[in-house]
């Protein structure tokens, strides 16, 4: 067929030769009239002239043989001649302005004849371009036929490679689907296996329980509290076991003491092995010991720039270490009160740090989301490990093996100490950010805390979620981004402080709510503080807590 555009070019073309001939036959016609008008006008002056010529000439003679005579007759000829060479004279005059009138019209005829024998030529070159455009037409029309038949084979070669493809896709798909059914076949028998593994275990935890149960019975000695010292280190069941046996935890019953530590918020506390030494961290940068007994400030520990977020002991208490919003974390011999080392690296504050069991190593989580493993002896970072969100927590397994921590994101993960990879993770345990997670003295059990103001038990054996500690009544009001849970030191209760400075008390076999403490000190109640941060005396006698206006309490029998 023929291209839209080289119809339109010869259409265009048509049009002005029929235009042309037009025109050309409608002037024509108007020069023939004026043409023949104009002869005849002539013609009629030469008969004019002829005409008056002879009157002119009989006039004469008529008058020339009037002299001779006087005959009236002659007279009245010459009258008679005189009167039609008037007439004749008149009738030449009209004939010389119709001849102007004329010859005006032939003028203004000429110039748009010139106007129009111009405009010709405007059309004729236009003919030209449009027959140069017609010409150019066809040949990107012939061109384009050729793309479009060169495009329509390689179409046809696309269709068939994506019907290809799309039979490849659904039989992957299909081959997905059969994995995702092996792959569920192959979980459910995975938990079906950790769950009797777990059960088994309880129920060699129920038997050994049963035999410590006898022993004491059996056992007539006492332990008095010099002895706790010497007790076996907690990283392992047994060990934790025969821990247990020399406690006889009981829930505090009140708020015993209540002391101002910090100008702005007590961010953090730390107990000593022995739980005679407390140390506190707050936002006015500074970092305290006190003693436990007395109340009174027996040390202070220089260096931090801003506000504290965390601070902890080494497990054989020769070292302290705290970090807070100035990125940075530092180590200080807690006998000489020095500082050992400074650990820079972070880009954005530490909420969180902690020691190895060795003590050679220490942990710090940002909101960079990034945890870093620090070689202390050398000050330097040993591992830096993507966290995916912001850290508000971090702590140790008591088996040193584990590290957990709680996210912003609301997740919480686990991840081996030695060398940073990821153990397990939870992040569908919480509705809003996760504030801590906490490990049990003999490795089995995790507690976390978060904002949505549930805590949730985990079994590390199985990473199985088997409790979630709340207030039925809905109290419980955790107001702090990092504020913790942890275990009592015989493992049987989890404590987690709330709003207005309320510590909550929950039963870790039952899970039931046990109790609910507030403070009836009036520098307490006077003010509606939120808890930061919680702690169980390493003896199981006392519970130390402390809020965002700077105060430390101590709540016992």
């Amino acid at each position: 067929g023929t291209h839209p555009s080289s119809m339109s070019a010869g259409g265009e073309v048509d049009a002005i030769h029929r235009l042309l001939d037009e025109r050309d036959a409608r002037e024509r016609i108007c020069f023939e009239d004026a043409f023949r008008h104009c002869d005849l006008m002539h013609k009629s002056q030469r008969q004019l002239k002829t005409r008056t010529f002879e009157l002119e000439r009989r006039l004469v003679d008529v008058r020339s043989s009037s002299k001779s005579t006087s005959d009236p007759m002659t007279m009245a000829t010459i009258q008679n001649l005189e009167v039609e060479m008037k007439q004749k004279d008149e009738e030449l005059q009209r004939m010389y302005r119709q001849q102007a009138t004329v010859a005006q019209k032939m003028i203004e005829l000429n110039d748009k004849v010139e106007t129009n024998s111009k405009e010709v030529e405007k059309r004729k070159l236009r003919i030209q371009e449009l027959e140069e455009q017609v010409d150019s037409g066809e040949k990107r029309v012939e061109d384009a036929f050729a793309v479009k038949k060169r495009l329509e084979g390689e179409n046809e070669v696309l269709r068939q490679e994506i019907e290809s493809s799309r039979k490849n896709l659904e039989e992957a798909h299909e081959e997905i689907r059969k994995l995702a059914k092996e792959n569920q076949t192959l979980i459910e028998r995975l938990l079906s296996m950790k769950n009797a593994q777990a059960e088994e275990m309880n129920e060699m935890n129920d038997m050994y329980e049963k035999a410590v149960a006898a022993a004491e019975k059996a056992s007539k000695a006492k332990i008095n509290d010099k002895k706790y010292a010497n007790l076996p280190d907690k990283t392992g069941i047994l060990d934790k076991m025969a821990w247990q046996r020399h406690f006889n935890v009981q829930l505090p019953k009140r708020n015993i003491k209540a002391i101002r530590v910090h100008k702005g918020q007590a961010s953090a506390i730390a107990y000593d092995k022995s739980g005679k030494t407390l140390v506190s961290c707050g936002t006015d940068a500074a970092v305290r010991m006190l003693d436990t007994k007395s109340g009174s400030m027996v040390g202070t520990l220089s260096g931090p720039s801003k506000a504290v977020l965390d601070i902890e002991y080494s497990l054989d208490d020769k070292l302290i270490i705290a970090a807070g919003n100035d990125m940075r974390a530092i180590v200080w011999s807690a006998e000489t009160k020095r500082m050992l080392a400074t650990l820079t690296g972070h880009t954005n504050k530490i909420c969180a740090c902690a020691f190895a069991n060795d003590s050679k190593k220490a942990y710090t989580g940002s909101h960079d989301r990034t945890v870093r493993i620090w070689d202390l002896a050398k000050g330097a970072c040993r591992e830096k490990i993507p966290c995916g969100s912001a850290v508000n927590y971090l702590s140790v397994c008591a088996g040193g093996n584990i590290l957990g921590t709680a996210h912003m994101d609301c997740s919480v993960r686990l991840w081996s100490a030695r060398d940073g990879n990821q153990v397990a993770a939870w992040t569908d345990l919480h509705t809003r950010q996760a504030t801590s997670v906490e490990f049990s003295e003999d490795g089995i059990h995790a507690v976390t805390n978060s904002r949505d103001n549930t805590l949730r038990l985990i079994d590390i054996r199985t990473y199985n979620s088997i409790k979630v500690f709340k207030d039925p009544a809905g109290n419980y009001r955790n107001s702090h981004n990092w504020n913790n849970a942890c275990f009592s030191p015989d493992g049987k209760y989890v404590v987690a402080g709330s709003r207005d400075s309320e510590l909550f008390f929950w039963n870790v076999k039952t899970g039931k709510l046990e109790a609910r403490l507030k403070s009836e000190d009036e520098k307490i109640t006077a003010r509606s503080a939120n808890t930061t941060c919680v702690r169980w005396s390493p003896d199981g006698k006392t519970v130390a807590s402390c809020d965002n206006y700077g105060y430390l309490l101590f709540w016992g029998p």
